[in-house]
């Protein structure tokens, strides 16, 4: 299933402490990586590890990125724009487990009741320690107006909230940079967000907040040949 095909950036591979910890991407090209800005220092060379998600199996294949792009409206404060690519120098080996996500257009509306999932090797509670094995949870998207009353102002357009309103699911520390993603009725899976921020990990009242990939697909365009 494409949104468990993700890449896993180790921080002891990176050249140059570039890396600021270690964080998940999302494969959206056989060449090209997405993830989270606040994962790196700088732009520049990295070397993460394409994963497979089978439950029984990981497979770590590495392959160095020739440059890391951070957005440039990236705001470190409050996170806005917080999305990046990394570009690796050997395309992917593309198979059964290792496929990339469709990506929406700059005008595409996730709805409340699609089916979308999050993913990571993150905490699995507040507090905890990572785990080893991909875990998946599936979540709602969350009205903008809805989150708005949790989050303030600190809320942007270029975020969306995803998970419950009364807690529980949630993405956590170390799975920074990960994929929302949603399937459409056609059957085929979107990556609707990149795992930024929140308040603690399932806490009521505070879901998880994602960069809104529909708002930064035109700055993906100008890197990507499609």
């Amino acid at each position: 299933m494409k949104f468990r095909i993700l890449s896993q950036v180790f921080c002891s591979d990176c050249v140059d402490l570039i890396c600021m910890k270690i964080s998940t991407s999302t494969l959206i090209h056989n060449k090209w990586l997405l993830t989270a800005a606040h994962c790196f220092k700088r732009s520049g060379p990295c070397a993460p590890s394409i994963t497979t998600s089978e439950p029984a199996l990981t497979v770590f294949i590495p392959s160095t990125a020739t440059q890391v792009i951070v957005h440039p409206a990236f705001n470190g404060t409050n996170m806005d724009h917080d999305v990046a690519l990394l570009e690796l120098m050997v395309p992917a080996p593309m198979s059964y487990t290792i496929q990339s996500v469709c990506l929406p257009s700059p005008v595409h509306r996730f709805l409340k009741n699609a089916e979308c999932y999050i993913t990571g090797w993150g905490s699995m509670r507040e507090g905890g320690s990572l785990t080893n094995l991909l875990q998946k949870a599936a979540v709602s998207v969350i009205d903008q107006a809805d989150c708005q009353q949790s989050y303030g102002n600190v809320l942007t357009a270029s975020m969306m909230c995803a998970g419950f309103m009364e807690g529980g699911r949630d993405t956590c520390l170390g799975d920074s940079g990960g994929p929302l993603t949603c399937r459409q009725p056609s059957g085929q899976w979107f990556i609707a967000g990149v795992t930024s921020w929140g308040h603690g990990c399932g806490r009521i009242g505070y879901p998880g907040v994602y960069t809104r990939v529909t708002s930064v697909r035109k700055w993906i365009s100008a890197y990507l040949p499609f």
